[in-house]
């Protein structure tokens, strides 16, 4: 009987770790199948937060990133117009349903956020919208594109819903993105400036002069994709806690994803 008791600890010990090793296998396989290299084409306002992530991703799976940046106009036309990209990650959600019905990806995720601020280089911080103009003395007001990068068109539509719109666009000054954009404030060339939060924790010498309401202009959301089966794993990853710790270390706005 005390023989059978021993055989049946041993049994079921053994089964429990038959059962954690057939648990592990999905994860070394995938490890064994991580691509080298993978390329991911994203907005400008992602360089650094992405930088970070995308080092924090090769030491757990040992996959290179490969970063592009550049508006998201000009990622969303290169993606659609074939690319190399792995992955693509924009920061307007017009762009990614224009993506999307050019039949390049077959949907777009949500994964972080931004606010839109008003950014001035030792600028003291306003409290009312409408002194935007008086607050500029002099100088000009540095934007991305209004009509085609998101910045540029967050930043219009929050200045066309104040009412500031007709009496500052003369003294608007376009960059072809939103960092381009902040560099003229940082160097002095403009007065002010219209970027994102995030901005802000990228570019330390810059500060926070109004923060616009969120019902001012539309949602600053950023999706992505995977335009090929290897970029599927990175885009998982991003919506991961420790992705999502990174993107708001850099001033990101954490979205209710799936973790």
């Amino acid at each position: 009987m005390l023989y059978l008791q021993r055989f049946a600890r041993f049994l079921g010990h053994y089964l429990l770790a038959c059962i954690f090793v057939l648990m592990a296998c999905p994860f070394v396989v995938q490890a064994e199948n991580q691509p080298d290299t993978i390329t991911v084409f994203a907005a400008s306002s992602l360089r650094d937060a992405l930088g970070d992530a995308a080092q924090l991703y090769k030491a757990q799976t040992g996959t290179d990133v490969v970063l592009v940046f550049a508006a998201t106009s000009a990622i969303a036309r290169q993606v659609a117009g074939a690319a190399p990209a792995d992955v693509v990650l924009l920061a307007d959600q017009d762009w990614a349903d224009w993506l999307v019905a050019q039949g390049t990806v077959s949907q777009m995720a949500a994964f972080v956020g931004n606010q839109l601020v008003l950014i001035g280089r030792d600028h003291a911080p306003i409290a009312d919208p409408q002194d935007i103009e008086a607050a500029l003395g002099g100088g000009v007001l540095a934007m991305a594109q209004v009509d085609a990068v998101p910045a540029g068109r967050y930043g219009k539509a929050a200045l066309v819903s104040l009412g500031i719109w007709d009496s500052v666009a003369a003294r608007v000054v376009q960059a072809a993105n939103v960092r381009a954009a902040l560099r003229f404030v940082e160097r002095g060339e403009a007065a002010l400036g219209i970027g994102y939060a995030s901005d802000l924790v990228a570019l330390p010498a810059l500060t926070k002069v109004y923060a616009f309401a969120p019902d001012t202009h539309p949602d600053i959301i950023y999706s992505g994709a995977q335009v090929t089966p290897e970029g599927a794993d990175f885009m998982a990853y991003l919506h991961t806690v420790e992705a999502q710790d990174t993107l708001a270390r850099w001033g990101f706005s954490r979205l209710d994803v799936a973790q």
